[in-house]
């Protein structure tokens, strides 16, 4: 049996946040213990009713009806396998430490959901609010509904009336040292909370995994920074010290995959239509829709015809990097490198420095760190992988032409 590794998430969902956690829930390789909620891609109650969203659709996906209606075998197990899963949701963060809100709702729609909530309204399961007490909504997704026969959803989730931060640590003091991984795909606000918090506790992760920064090549919201990193810098400081602090209990181990990496790996609008449309399942017909907002969206601006898959790629990794014995031998490619963050620039605000030089009388400002970054990854791989776990598809053979 596939050993389950153990993980949180904190996100911000989010059209690529969605395809993660999609295949977080979907590896037999991971354990999700919780997924924590921050503000992002857009506001703190968009991302919440987005994350029920994603696992009400879900539910539909490994319904007993459904299942039922399916063959015996390995896509049947891996269904009925997702079912087992009931992460812990807390909702954190709804601003940065100390700059202003600045949100990616002009990439990921108003919503944050690719304008799936505003073109249908009753989308989101009835009591996706409850935890926030916020609005009562009515009804379940009448579009969604309609093209799937109107199946039952299963809860896949249990709800913590903790703030986000507090959940993290409460996981890790309830787990043995050394064992969660935090995977971080939003502002890492959540994270900083927990650290100032209690460090001690904190530093019993067995690593943290984020996807944010811009190394050697150009920012996605500025000239010089990457949205995650930009929209709370001095969280990412706070980790990024933490990886060097004095007292070895209160150390963090970080693994850093930044655009340099993320956009080695892209999913392409025709591989959508080839592999995952014409299964017609509840959340093929989801992704389709989902999916289809953002391709048109950057055919339009930027005559792209794929996506990059900047947050599912920190799902890969860390499947790997539990898994492989060597994870260079699976095509990645890890630099320790000393990573420092400008938190208070007008021009700067979010941009990485790495100290490139050879010789030097004078040290680099700031603090030192010690951050593992990851330069390389094997696109087929991955996507090979995404495919299978979060829509059962078997025939992928590394081309999306139709």
């Amino acid at each position: 049996m596939t050993k389950s590794s153990p993980c949180i998430i904190d996100c911000d969902p989010g059209i690529d946040d969605t395809l993660a956690i999609l295949h977080a829930m979907g590896s037999p390789k991971i354990d999700v213990k919780a997924i924590t909620l921050c503000y992002g891609n857009t506001n703190r109650t968009n991302v919440t009713r987005n994350l029920f969203t994603i696992l009400h659709i879900l539910g539909k996906e490994i319904s007993a009806e459904r299942l039922a209606t399916l063959p015996a075998g390995p896509n049947r197990d891996r269904l009925e396998h997702i079912r087992s899963k009931k992460p812990v949701i807390a909702v954190g963060a709804e601003a940065p430490l100390v700059v202003q809100p600045a949100y990616g709702e002009d990439f990921h729609g108003p919503d944050g959901l690719g304008r799936l909530h505003l073109n249908d309204p009753d989308l989101a399961p009835n009591d996706w609010a409850d935890i926030l007490g916020l609005l009562d909504s009515e009804g379940v997704g009448a579009k969604i509904d309609q093209a799937t026969g109107d199946l039952p959803s299963e809860k896949l989730f249990t709800l913590s009336r903790n703030l986000a931060h507090i959940e993290i640590l409460n996981q890790l003091a309830e787990a043995e040292p050394n064992t969660v991984t935090l995977i971080a795909l939003g502002p890492m606000t959540n994270l900083a909370l927990a650290y100032k918090k209690d460090p001690t506790t904190f530093a019993r992760c067995k690593q943290v995994i984020c996807m944010g920064g811009c190394l050697d090549m150009p920012g996605n919201v500025t000239p010089v920074a990457e949205f995650n990193f930009h929209a709370c810098p001095h969280s990412v400081h706070a980790i990024l010290e933490a990886t060097l602090h004095e007292d070895p209990a209160k150390a963090v181990k970080l693994y850093m995959l930044p655009t340099d990496v993320t956009h080695q790996v892209s999913l392409e609008s025709t591989t959508l239509k080839k592999y995952v449309t014409p299964l017609d399942t509840p959340l093929s017909i989801f992704a389709t829709l989902l999916l289809g907002f953002l391709f048109d969206l950057l055919a339009t601006r930027l005559h792209y015809t794929a996506m990059n898959l900047h947050d599912p790629l920190c799902i890969g990794f860390f499947m790997d990097l539990e898994h492989e014995t060597d994870i260079t031998s699976v095509g990645w490619r890890v630099e320790e490198r000393d990573v420092r963050i400008e938190s208070e620039g007008n021009l700067t605000r979010g941009m990485l420095v790495v100290d490139r030089r050879k010789k030097s009388t004078k040290p680099a400002p700031g603090t030192l760190s010690r951050t593992n970054v990851v330069v390389k990854a094997d696109p087929e791989r991955y996507i090979t992988s995404m495919l299978y776990d979060i829509w059962g598809v078997t025939n992928y053979d590394g081309h999306g032409e139709i």
